[in-house]
């Protein structure tokens, strides 16, 4: 049941019992990149787009245009709906299928929250909305959670509970807009320095530098980027640091000691030392895997 891809997509993939599954696909090529997979019609589908943008193309030939910020969530009792989606250069989505018995077993009480209760006769659904602050902060955590494997799916099942509560959540949409725009306007500047930080990750901004640049305080910067993130600013680096190497080691093209340079490190043994650490073998044993 793994997910297939013409290029190379990151994919991390996660099966949480039979009930849940949770792909989160990083297509940072310069390529579309095709994604497909078949599910059952007992599978409620849940999808996120966090960057770019994805064409969804169904078997009757409709096709469906998903942009960045946006949700969808199929569902057909009667017929299965697999994924066949083209996943646009430098975009992520997110991937969340669960079973309709699994959802309603979550919702036990509170059946009148779910869409699937609004009609008994006509069990299917076709639903795009805006994700919300609190969804987008929760699907940031899945996207940066650093755990170890035996919690993994443990962590997953409960973020995933918790975004389903969000999202089914119903709130007065001009209470919501009015609580959520400062926040909108913060999780965008923590959106900004993210993406500063991997530009220039090899001789990062300081603290300093990016209160002064985004007109925020240092203390504020630091809570709000492990808040969101679930990571300090300096464990994002080193994480980040060590995916980058990762990648270069397997590519088997330049030695350790110049990768340790490409990544900022003058010393090869901080190198070495911060990637045996975190992987638990030495990047030259990662190269001979």
């Amino acid at each position: 049941m793994d997910l297939k891809n013409t290029f190379k997509s990151r994919i991390r993939e996660n099966k949480i019992g039979k009930d849940i599954y949770l792909a989160q696909i990083d297509n940072y090529t310069i390529f579309t990149d095709t994604i497909s997979k078949p599910v059952g019609k007992r599978f409620i589908q849940f999808y996120f787009c966090t960057k770019g943008r994805a064409t969804f193309h169904f078997e009757n030939k409709d096709q469906y245009l998903m942009k960045e910020g946006y949700s969808l969530l199929l569902f057909n009792s009667e017929i299965d709906i697999p994924i066949n989606i083209s996943l646009a250069k430098k975009s992520k989505l997110i991937i969340f299928v669960i079973t309709l018995n699994k959802m309603e077993e979550i919702f036990t009480g509170f059946e009148g929250k779910l869409p699937f209760h609004e009609s008994l006769t006509a069990r299917t659904l076709y639903k795009e909305k805006l994700l919300s602050v609190p969804e987008k902060l929760i699907i940031t955590q899945l996207e940066n959670f650093s755990l170890d494997s035996d919690f993994e799916n443990m962590y997953l099942s409960l973020k995933l509970h918790e975004l389903l509560l969000h999202y089914f959540s119903v709130t007065d949409p001009i209470t919501e807009k009015n609580k959520t725009l400062k926040d909108e306007k913060f999780l965008e500047q923590l959106q900004e320095i993210k993406e500063l930080l991997l530009e220039n990750i090899t001789h990062p901004p300081t603290l300093n530098d990016l209160s002064l640049q985004f007109n925020l305080s240092e203390y504020k910067i630091k809570e709000g980027f492990k808040k969101y993130y679930g990571k300090t600013l300096s464990h994002f680096l080193l994480d980040t640091k060590m995916e980058i190497g990762k990648e270069k080691l397997d590519l088997k093209v330049k030695q350790v000691q110049e990768i340790a340079h490409d990544l900022g490190y003058e010393n090869p043994s901080h190198f070495i030392e911060a990637f045996k650490k975190k992987y638990g073998i030495t990047p030259k044993q990662w190269m001979m895997k």
